[in-house]
């Protein structure tokens, strides 16, 4: 037993006499690299940041640079690797992002930063040179051993090339084919930077025409339609589409049997299916302003639009309620028109309007109607006004604005039941309920009066007499806190996105239920665009996911939620345009990452709000 024992210390110190120790890398470096250095308009590349070192776990905060003129289609997506070389351990951490070039010159994207055990690391700076032409051109692209030529090419066409800000473009993507194709997907959806976008609805299996292009004859398919409207002046670009289309090939056989040589000719040859990735041109437009004598009650209307105002009563009793609606239809940019807010008489208790919006895209025009209905409920009898409600728009067709306005309502209010100034203690919108009856039944008969000999509890005596000053400065409190909130409406917005983002998840969770993918990514796109605009307090006009994150990132919400929701919204935004890439597993996911990021968005605003607090 002694002897094998000393073997194995023998053994063991020969191991490591011969045998290094792991080290760790001492050399920390974070670089730069780029997939091209010299493309052209239109065409994509990556820029990859790594972090080589010996503890990946002591890297923190990474920062991006700015990418501007460039256009981020993804990113950051991030990698680690380990290796073991010789007895030492290396790490790499790599952040990659794929950009979009959109305009010609030279161009320098400034260094990334990261921070490693107390030290900030900069990369070196990348320069990008963008020609006008495309440095590979499309028909010479060869993918998985297919060589298309011009045999198949996507393209994509705008029915106009100048317009006014909110002025509808109907783009569209034809794909021209001389060769058999099965079937095809979208793998990545455009980016429609400076517009607002509305897809109309197309069959899945697009109908075939022909068409000549250069002398050839083509078959042509229309794969994808959608309507654009700018929010911006200026030139901007529309960025391409990439489908990815499975092309079916003849295929000689291969085999080492000489009579098989008899069989190679076109007759006895095989059908392949292969994947070829295409991308559409680079579009850009020129978008004029609108006219400098901007009117005031201006909406952002911008098209053909009429407007109504109407109430359900001139003459009511004070506590009951009366319905005012407000309603604008038409065509043109429709979810980007506000509806004017009308002035209520100040003894008029106001409840938040119940909105509604419907979109229709018959016939490649974009239509819709947007109302908004108040609950109103007048405390004091009295003669009562509304003011007209103007409404302005930007007539296209005359190149003028346009105001509507509505009548002056004049309401009749007549002594109610409840008491004047009294407030109800139920906020349901629905009904006014009566909490008290006026008049009470004497009892005439005193057989059952009995003298109380016991005195009464001291701290009963307390409670009746400290008791019920404190409900009436609580309840004072919250009517005056009430009134203000509903008299600022972008602090009420504010308050209620958590709430309305969690209530239209829910919706998104029952659409789920009943299987509407459709409809279901739309809910969850519009829950999280809608929250951050009303968190934000931005206009949709002003609206972009970058200037959301920013505003974010300023407020101190957590760089891994602003990924998880961008990539929330690049998710709906993609599963809308590729239905087919979207399956049950990754619609939950969506929607549990989705309501993940609204609660920790909401939990932040909030520990802002009690620090202040505390200051």
């Amino acid at each position: 037993m002694r002897r094998k024992v000393k073997y194995i210390i023998s053994f063991i110190t020969l191991y490591l006499s011969i045998s290094p120790l792991p080290t760790f890398a001492q050399n920390v470096t974070f670089t730069a690299s780029t997939s091209e250095t010299t493309i052209g308009i239109g065409e994509q590349f990556e820029v990859t940041f790594t972090l080589n070192c010996d503890d990946p776990n002591a890297s923190k905060k990474f920062t991006p640079p700015k990418f501007d003129p460039f256009v981020v289609l993804s990113g950051p997506n991030q990698s680690t690797s380990m290796q073991w070389i010789n007895g030492q351990v290396t790490a790499s951490i790599s952040y990659s992002y794929r950009l979009y070039a959109r305009n010609s010159g030279k161009f320098t994207i400034p260094p990334a930063t990261i921070e490693y055990k107390g030290k900030t690391l900069s990369s070196q700076p990348l320069t990008i040179t963008v020609t006008q032409s495309q440095s590979k051109k499309q028909s010479d692209k060869t993918t998985d051993g297919v060589d298309v030529g011009d045999n198949l090419f996507l393209r994509a066409y705008v029915n106009k090339s100048h317009a006014r800000v909110g002025e509808q473009i109907t783009l569209t993507y034809k794909l021209y084919f001389r060769v058999s194709i099965s079937g095809y997907d979208l793998i990545k959806a455009p980016t429609y930077e400076g517009f607002w976008s509305e897809d109309f609805d197309l069959p899945k299996q697009p109908p075939i025409t022909t068409e000549v292009v250069d002398g050839k004859q083509y078959r042509v398919a229309t794969i994808k339609k959608t309507a654009l409207f700018a929010t911006q002046p200026g030139k901007l670009t529309i960025a391409p589409l990439e489908v990815r289309c499975a092309v079916q090939v003849q295929v000689k056989r291969r085999t080492n049997d000489p009579f098989d040589i008899f069989f190679n000719d076109p007759f006895f040859q095989h059908i392949e299916t292969r994947q070829v990735d295409i991308q559409s041109n680079v579009l850009s437009v020129t978008i004029a302003p609108l006219p400098a004598n901007t009117p005031s009650e201006f909406s952002g209307g911008i098209g053909k639009y009429s407007f109504s105002a109407s109430i359900d009563k001139n003459s009511v009793a004070a506590g009951d309620a009366i319905t005012l609606r407000v309603n604008v239809s038409g065509t043109g940019n429709i979810k980007l028109v506000t509806l004017p807010k009308p002035q209520f008489p100040a003894d008029f208790e106001v409840y938040e309007p119940k909105l509604s919006e419907t979109i229709s895209r018959d016939g490649d025009i974009i239509r819709g109607k947007k109302s908004a209905e108040y609950l109103l409920i007048p405390r004091n009898a009295g003669q009562r006004t509304i003011d007209p409600i103007k409404f302005t728009y930007f007539d296209l067709e005359n190149a003028t604005f346009v105001t509507h306005s509505s009548p002056r309502f004049e309401i009749t209010v007549k002594p109610g039941k409840t008491f004047a100034g009294s407030t109800p203690l139920s906020t349901d919108k629905e009904a006014i309920r009566i909490l008290g009856e006026d008049i009470r039944y004497i009892k005439l008969s005193t057989s059952s009066l009995k003298r109380k000999d016991e005195p009464s509890s001291p701290l009963v005596t307390i409670l009746l007499l400290v008791v019920p000053p404190l409900v009436f400065l609580g309840t004072w409190s919250y009517q005056k806190r009430r009134e203000k909130l509903y008299g600022d409406i972008h602090r009420l917005l504010f308050e209620t996105a958590g709430r309305e983002a969690q209530r239209r998840l829910k919706r998104a969770r029952d659409l789920f239920e009943k299987g509407d993918a459709e409809s279901y990514n739309a809910e969850v796109l519009n829950a999280l665009t809608e929250y951050l605009l009303h968190k934000l307090q931005l206009k949709k006009a002003e609206f972009s996911l970058e200037r959301a994150l920013e505003d974010l990132r300023n407020h101190n919400v957590p760089e891994q939620t602003l990924q998880n929701l961008k990539h929330c919204i690049e998710r709906a935004q993609f599963a809308r345009y590729a239905p087919q890439t979207d399956t049950k597993t990754t619609r939950r996911e969506l929607l549990d990452l989705a309501t993940h990021v609204i609660q920790t968005i909401e939990s932040t605003f909030r520990k802002q709000t009690q620090r202040l607090r505390r200051t």
